[in-house]
Order: structure tokens, then C-alpha cells, then sequence
């Protein structure tokens, strides 16, 4: 039994790429939080507006672990040479900085989205967030299937 779980944990911990078992998170939350910030809008529901917060808030927790198993997969898997990895790097620090950014204002602020002076930036970051998200998942296949 030991053996099994010591293969396993090799398998996942070594063998396979850490990063594409992370970068997938940050992509979902920004799409959800961004859906979420829509149907607050909408139905006027600050539920809603408080699920997409907490979507922004994981999408910057998880987008930096993905960026560090991203870094250690070029490392390791690429020896530390990868097709676009510094825009690839340029761009998750911007998507971290952003949806980190956002959360710290709205942790502060908790009306950004009912105040009609903040309601088409904070919107807009959100959209910010899942165009940095689509633009490095289509970086990423490139650099793991080479288009």
C-alpha cells in the first residue's frame, strides 16, 4: 500500500505538471465572478455582488499559486526556457495585480458596484480579468501543444 501511494504522489507532485492542475481555477472564478457581478446588476442582488467578490478575491489567491507552479514547471519541465513565457509571466502579474487590486478596493469599499461613480471600472475590471485569463490559457496551449 505504501508503494502505491508513494507512486501516485510521484505521479502527481513530479511527474505531472503542477501548473495545469492549478491555472484552471483562476480561469473558472474570473468567468463565474464575472457572471456573478452581471446577475447582481440585473436583479439588483447584492448576493450576487458579494459572490463575485469572493470570486475576484480566489481568482488572485489561485492565480497566484498557479503562477508558481508555473514557474516551477518551465523550470523543471522546459529548463527554464518556454515559448512566451515572459509574456506569459507579464500578463498572470497584471491578472494577479488586478483582481488583487479589485478585492483590496472592495474589501474597503463594499459599494464599488452600486455607486454609479465606480460601477462601469469595476465592472470593466472584472472583464479585465477574464479577457488576462483567455489570452494566457490560449498562451499556455501554444506553449504545451505548439500551435
Amino acid at each position: 500500500m505504501g508503494e502505491l501511494i508513494a507512486t501516485v504522489a510521484r505521479a502527481v507532485f513530479v511527474t505531472h505538471p503542477l501548473h495545469s492542475m492549478t491555472v484552471h481555477f483562476p480561469i473558472a472564478l474570473s468567468m463565474v465572478g464575472l457572471l456573478f457581478v452581471v446577475l447582481a446588476l440585473v436583479k439588483n442582488d447584492p448576493a450576487m455582488e458579494q459572490a463575485a467578490f469572493v470570486c475576484l478575491t480566489l481568482t488572485a489567491v489561485t492565480g497566484l499559486l498557479a503562477a508558481f507552479t508555473g514557474y516551477r514547471d518551465v523550470l523543471v519541465r522546459f529548463d527554464g526556457e518556454a515559448q512566451y513565457v515572459g509574456a506569459k509571466a507579464f500578463l498572470g502579474a497584471t491578472l494577479i495585480l488586478l483582481s488583487g487590486g479589485m478585492a483590496f478596493a472592495r474589501c474597503r469599499r463594499s459599494r464599488l458596484l452600486w455607486d454609479p461613480s465606480t460601477m462601469v471600472l469595476y465592472v470593466s475590471g472584472f472583464v479585465g480579468t477574464v479577457a488576462l485569463t483567455s489570452v494566457l490559457g490560449f498562451l499556455g496551449g501554444v506553449i504545451l501543444y505548439g500551435y
